[in-house]
């Protein structure tokens, strides 16, 4: 079974991929930025909620003060390494960022139902993987997923968009309804992008999937030239000699 997330991984680095599958922890440095993603991530999800109480930025605050109490117990492993001091660093500077969120939340993207980190799994096409979100708009489900980075001048990253059409494949295959969109939330800026799904990418997203497949099966693919190397935690072992397989990568 490939994981949506081991999909992800390959278009970040093939390597980091096959690290990831052959029983290597990836070893992330629990910087500022890392911590304030993790925290804006958690947070992301109470912004519906915070947006109904009326004072979105009162509500924000209390939230971020509950999460910060609480992130521990969720990203145990993760942030093992960050003390208190770090921590609240961190939370102080997404609190400077709320005032800039809450004008660019929409009601009515946050008022619609939906459920959190729902499970899918296909046989038929040998992917799971859990959204964000589920969210119903009228007999539509439309996966939604929560970004804590950067945000692109316009549309979408293509690692969002691949991400996406995987869910999109495991709504239909699961629930028997065409999905033609979802969503990206960039939770820095509150801001919503909707996303068309298309068949070029639909196609990618199999493709991918097979060649995860082969990793999984042993093959090292070659490094490519735009790895991330110098942010990644698998670059003290990444000097292995590659297979002759790693070719077909």
């Amino acid at each position: 079974m490939i994981r949506v997330s081991d999909i992800t991984a390959y278009l970040k680095c093939p390597r980091m991929c096959y690290f990831l599958n052959n029983g290597h922890e990836l070893i992330k440095e629990p910087n500022v930025d890392y911590v304030q993603r993790l925290l804006l991530k958690e947070l992301a999800l109470t912004y519906g909620s915070a947006l109904m109480t009326g004072d979105t930025l009162s509500a924000l605050n209390n939230e971020l003060d509950r999460v910060s109490e609480e992130i521990r117990v969720i990203y145990r492993s993760e942030l093992a390494g960050v003390d208190d001091s770090a921590l609240a660093n961190a939370a102080s500077g997404v609190r400077n960022w709320l005032g800039d969120i809450c004008p660019n939340l929409s009601y009515d993207f946050y008022a619609l139902p939906c459920e959190s980190d729902t499970a899918l799994r296909s046989d038929k096409f040998g992917l799971a993987g859990s959204p964000d979100k589920l969210i119903t708009i009228g007999d539509e489900l439309v996966p939604s997923i929560i970004k804590a980075g950067s945000m692109p001048e316009n549309g979408v990253w293509k690692s969002d968009r691949v991400q996406l059409t995987a869910y999109a494949i495991l709504v239909e295959a699961i629930y028997n309804r065409v999905v033609t969109r979802g969503f990206v939330e960039y939770a820095r800026w509150g801001t919503v992008r909707e996303v068309t799904i298309k068949r070029h990418e639909r196609r990618s997203v199999l493709q991918l999937r097979d060649r995860v497949r082969k990793i999984k099966e042993g093959f090292m693919p070659e490094k490519p030239r735009d790895a991330p190397c110098e942010r990644c935690g698998f670059k003290g072992i990444c000097d292995v000699k590659s297979t002759l397989a790693s070719r077909f990568f």
